[in-house]
């Protein structure tokens, strides 16, 4: 297949979406208006110095271009408000359009043009691919109906996996930088756990518009040296730092099925996070993970602790975690699932036939 993938070329979701499909033979090409690592090859489009409203539609014309000399058998619309959008402005077909979690269950429901936005888009989707229950609950609300398909995106097992050596204490994030993931939250619910136990640290991976915001609050609230900054990570950086940790501390406010949650269980990091929607479906609290209210940096403190409480609680926790990626979460099996879509819609294509 040619498969047109519109999607921000710098995230990582997007890059190990795109390499699946072309380690399975078909031909990829990325549109998108934001950078990406060079082995990626995205086509980059027009990005005029405008709000995304504007920014994202006013580049549909040089896309459609592009795509009319692609000729694809499938365009495949990453994130509803802004390359999904495009996707339904071109008008080409099969469009199949997959919400990555705030695009819909905030974004999508904020005001009455934004879901009018999101109403426009999944109407005009071929197929609607949500990874978690909550999120395709609300895509087919907004429109997406029958057309919706839940499926989780999985990680690799056979790359996201414990290391040899786990580090007691290590205590790792790997949410971006915005405020949908509460990292205030989560800075002041570590410090309590820091300053009691000298051998415990916090790497904080990702960045984002808060980024700056967050370091100058950590250094109000952290002890010195006993955190780190480390950045957006590689694929092979972020499976080194979770096979290593301790605990995985997440204290976001909305998500669907959480990517960065799916990873650390594959890996054993044992999970702190958010009691949300989008988290129950794979751990509960004393279930795999240890959890706490959404905005509580003190039930985060004492969720922490508990994780670290109990050695063998914790090997168990591991135990559980990684059957149940291994049984719902695994990327070639779920990922397959989304070929196999790709390829009915293809072949259905009355340009195909044409």
């Amino acid at each position: 297949m040619k498969i047109a993938t519109l999607s921000n070329a710098a995230v990582g979701h997007t890059q190990r979406w795109v390499a699946h499909f072309r380690a399975r033979g078909h031909t990829v090409r990325v549109w998108s208006l934001e950078d990406g690592p060079a082995e990626l090859g995205a086509d980059r489009l027009p990005r005029l110095p405008l709000p995304g409203a504007l920014r994202y539609p006013l580049a549909v014309p040089a896309l459609r271009s592009a795509l009319a000399r692609f000729a694809p058998d499938v365009v495949d619309a990453h994130f509803v408000p802004n390359y999904g959008l495009m996707g339904a402005l071109c008008g080409r077909r099969p469009l199949v359009v997959t919400p990555w979690g705030s695009d819909l269950l905030l974004t999508g429901v904020a005001n009455a043009p934004q879901k009018a936005r999101a109403e426009f888009v999944l109407s005009r989707a071929d197929a609607v691919i949500c990874d978690g229950e909550n999120l395709a609950v609300a895509a087919r609300r907004l429109g997406g109906g029958e057309r919706v398909h839940l499926v989780p995106w999985g990680v690799d097992l056979t790359r996201f996996k414990p290391a040899g050596r786990r580090e007691t204490g290590l205590l790792f994030s790997a949410r971006m930088h915005e405020p949908v993931y509460d990292m205030p939250t989560l800075l002041r619910g570590v410090a309590d756990e820091l300053a009691a136990d000298p051998a415990a640290r916090l790497v904080i991976a990702g960045d984002g518009r808060l980024t700056g915001e967050l370091q100058r609050l950590a250094a109000g609230c952290l002890p010195a040296g006993r955190y780190e900054f480390v950045g957006r990570l590689s694929l092979d950086a972020m499976v080194e730092w979770l096979g290593r940790a301790e605990v995985c501390v997440s204290a976001s406010v909305s998500d669907s099925t959480s990517q960065s949650l799916i990873e650390a269980m594959a890996c054993g990091a044992i999970p702190v996070v958010s009691d949300i929607e989008g988290n129950r479906p794979w751990v509960r609290d004393g279930e795999g993970a240890r959890t706490f209210a959404p905005g509580d940096a003190a039930g985060l403190g004492r969720a922490l602790r508990a994780a670290r409480a109990d050695a063998a609680w914790g090997e168990s926790a591991r135990r559980l975690n990684r059957a149940r990626v291994e049984r719902d979460a695994d990327a070639a099996a779920n990922m397959g699932r989304v070929e196999r879509l790709f390829e009915t819609l293809a072949a259905r294509s009355p340009r195909r036939h044409a």
